[in-house]
């Protein structure tokens, strides 16, 4: 039956079906994100950050932000000059929900290049569909999509397309796209020079693969020993504490890994990390472990997460940081599927044309739907959940729009993004940045407690902030507690959970 409607699937016809993947994928994820803003679920990590670094670009101060400790810019935790890019459209839109859409349609428009890789390479329309649908229901690229905004999340599909220049030998275009994801995180320039390494051994294109491989190192030790560093209060990535367990410095880490290889690999290989790397082409039925050349490209990726000392980093369908991967992984099983039909035929030749294709894409779409359904981020999820916007969410807005657009405030990290198109926001405990001081604190007791270290801490610094002469409570009701500075106080604090 399966084969009979592959025949019968004209090319626009798979067109229409890839359209409405997308509409449908991409319609999801934007009411999605926008419910979990709505509902407070979003936070000053990372839409609060990203949402200022464009506010303040807007008004003269090029990526500027206050809200995380010491540091001044944005690029002083990433070098992610795509951001740039969206600016003109941010200028039209300047609101928080906006980088939240614009990053699940260009998420969605990732599985273009791979239904056409898929087309292309299994010789058939359906596993082009087929294999849109499995990219896009990779949970890896879902939590990116909900986990706030981050710009690496859209590095998944410059990826996918550079993949598909690769492909089809259009190095100019792939080097566009290379370009683009090199710009959305500061590493992704290794997995482009294992794209190089590819150019120049696989495809034996000498000049494009020397320049690949050139241009991308030299890109990775830029931005990472220069740029990152002269921006960075620490004068190095302030992400490497993660990574302390290997040394001090960009250069002792390398250092250490590199004379003494054997003990990061019994590090990335223990507890957590091997079911990382075990699970990691499970949503393809593991079939991308027939093509290992292309997996190799995202070996950067997964060696620097599962180096890490620093939980998230491998944990590998709940936030952004493996969502790199994806394509490379999808692009694997693509390739190891031709590379197995192509194989069998001679040997099946009793066997109708298409039905082992057809057969093997059955299997990885049911194996991906199955992964779905118990890592996944979409209804069929276990674990989902729809955002619920109550009477205390709405309390909330109002107790915000008691705030002046030009006052500095201090807020607890869920209400940061509904307060952060200003010039100074922070994140509580930091009360200040510089020598500018908080005018308003705004605290909500129903919401977690991150980036507080404890309950105690938590619950220490609101007595602080009750007993101090400098601020005076205006607002308390449901947990939600607003100070000001140099203010009488204008309402009682009732102690509750978990400040009891």
């Amino acid at each position: 039956m399966i084969s009979k409607i592959q025949k019968k699937l004209p090319i626009s016809y798979a067109s229409y079906g890839l359209l409405i993947i997308i509409i449908v994928y991409a319609a999801f994820f934007i009411a999605y994100s926008l419910q979990k803003y709505a509902a407070f679920q979003t936070t000053g990590f990372d839409l609060g950050n990203y949402d200022q670094a464009m506010w303040n670009t807007l008004h003269g101060k090029p990526l500027a932000m206050t809200t995380v400790q010491s540091i001044s810019s944005r690029w002083a935790a990433h070098f992610e000059p795509v951001l740039l890019l969206l600016v003109p459209i941010y200028a039209m839109f300047s609101f928080p929900q906006t980088l939240l859409i614009l990053q699940t349609v260009i998420v969605a428009l990732g599985a273009v290049p791979i239904f056409l890789l898929a087309r292309r390479n299994l010789a058939s329309d359906l596993a082009g569909l087929v294999f849109a649908a499995v990219y896009l229901l990779f949970p890896a690229l879902q939590a990116a999509l909900i986990f706030d905004f981050h710009v690496v999340a859209m590095a998944p599909t410059f990826l996918s397309f550079a993949l598909w220049f690769l492909a089809t030998r259009r190095y100019r275009l792939l080097a566009i796209m290379a370009l683009l994801a090199m710009g959305c995180k500061e590493d992704i320039s290794l997995s482009v020079l294992m794209m190089g390494v590819y150019v120049w051994l696989a495809q034996r294109q000498r000049r494009w693969g020397v320049a690949i491989i050139v241009v991308s190192g030299l890109w990775f030790a830029l931005v990472n020993l220069v740029v990152i560093p002269a921006t960075s209060p620490i004068g190095d990535n302030i992400h490497l504490t993660r990574y302390n367990r290997w040394g001090d410095s960009m250069g002792q880490i390398m250092g250490n890994l590199l004379f003494h290889p054997s003990n990061g690999l019994e590090f990335m290989f223990s507890g957590d990390r091997l079911r990382y790397w075990l699970r990691a082409a499970m949503p393809v039925a593991f079939t991308a472990l027939l093509d290992p050349l292309t997996l190799l490209m995202a070996l950067p990726t997964m060696a620097i997460n599962t180096l890490s000392s620093f939980p998230p980093n491998y944990q590998l369908d709940r936030f952004h940081y493996s969502a790199t991967i994806v394509p490379f992984v999808t692009v694997a099983s693509i390739n190891g599927l031709a590379r197995f039909i192509k194989f069998a035929k001679p040997k099946f030749k009793h066997v109708k044309p298409g039905f082992l294709r057809n057969a093997l894409l059955a299997m990885v779409l049911l194996v991906t739907l199955a992964y779905q359904v118990q890592f996944g981020h979409t209804p069929i999820g276990r674990y989902f959940e729809w955002p619920v916007v109550t009477e205390h969410h709405r309390e909330a807005e109002a107790m915000l729009a008691r705030i002046p657009p030009q006052a500095a405030v201090a807020a607890q990290n869920n209400l940061i993004p509904h307060l952060s198109q200003r010039q100074w926001i922070f994140i509580l405990p930091k009360l200040s940045h510089r020598d500018k001081q908080a005018d308003y604190i705004a605290l909500d007791m129903h919401s977690s407690l991150y980036p507080y270290s404890s309950i105690e801490a938590y619950c220490d610094q609101i007595s602080e902030f009750l007993a101090s002469s400098d601020y005076g409570l205006i607002f308390a009701d449901d947990g939600l507690l607003l100070f000001k500075r140099d203010a009488p106080d204008m309402a009682t604090f009732e102690p509750m959970s978990p400040c009891q």
